[in-house]
């Protein structure tokens, strides 16, 4: 008999072998374990990271919703109370009724202005332009504003897309009156079956959108994004102006 085949060398060579397998299938089991905690883990960091993102959409709309409030609480106060305030005193000095007519008037229009910025008016059955058209009207007293558009169809925008749509502009200019010191803004509207670009373009002064922090402004502006399932890119340089550029993909109401 030789030497291999003695069953003692044959059963040292089995347990080399088994030992040899079980440590191959070890290695194997250990690999795939640290794949897939790996994979737990990033999955779990980035599930994290999007709760910590929603979070903060939440609180920039809580936000963003006490800065409107406080807003029109001013608009009220300083400009529509102090009119109808100064006309009462007026009245009770037995003034023309012409000073007051004038106050009158001026007040009317705050009280209109007011009220379109809390809900434009006939938003069901206005158009998307329009509705931009109307909103951009009081700032053309501060600003050189033109407003173009290229609707190449006439969708039916359901009544929320609109009030986004509209509170995106409104936002915009807001941010540019307060921060931009620019004097003419460009707005363009381009519609089509299968989207709407909204471009919204200051010749104020820029700012390096490499360092950009975002504030409430573009947080609510994100905010809105994700509610449309739309994209947005801010272009700006220091000197030289910004452009907000949004695509939001056109869906109707029945397709929901």
């Amino acid at each position: 008999m030789e030497k291999w085949q003695d069953p003692e060398t044959l059963a040292i060579w089995i347990a080399i072998l088994l030992v040899l397998v079980f440590t191959i299938i070890l290695f194997v089991v250990k690999i795939m374990h640290t794949g897939y905690k790996r994979m737990v883990q990033a999955n779990l960091k980035q599930a994290q990271m999007q709760l910590e993102h929603q979070k903060k959409l939440t609180e920039t709309s809580l936000q963003a919703q006490e800065k409107e409030r406080t807003r029109i609480a001013s608009d009220l106060h300083d400009s529509l109370i102090g009119k109808l305030t100064v006309i009462r005193m007026k009245s009770q000095l037995g003034l023309p009724l012409t000073d007051i007519d004038s106050l009158l008037g001026e007040s009317i229009t705050d009280a209109r202005r007011i009220s379109h910025d809390l809900t434009p008016p006939l938003l069901e059955q206005t158009d998307i332009a329009d509705l931009i058209d109307n909103i951009l009207d009081p700032w053309r007293q501060k600003m050189d504003i033109v407003f173009y558009t290229d609707v190449r169809t006439s969708p039916d925008f359901p009544a929320k897309i609109k009030i986004q749509l509209v509170r995106v502009v409104q936002e915009l200019i807001t941010n540019i009156v307060k921060h931009a010191e620019a004097t003419a803004v460009t707005v363009h509207l381009r519609v089509t079956t299968q989207n709407s670009m909204l471009t919204v373009k200051d010749n104020g002064k820029g700012f390096d959108t490499a360092i950009l922090k975002k504030g409430l402004g573009l947080h609510s502006l994100e905010m809105r994004m994700q509610y449309l399932s739309a994209s947005y890119k801010v272009k700006s340089k220091p000197g030289k102006g910004t452009r907000t550029i949004m695509v939001c993909p056109y869906k109707n109401e029945s397709d929901e």
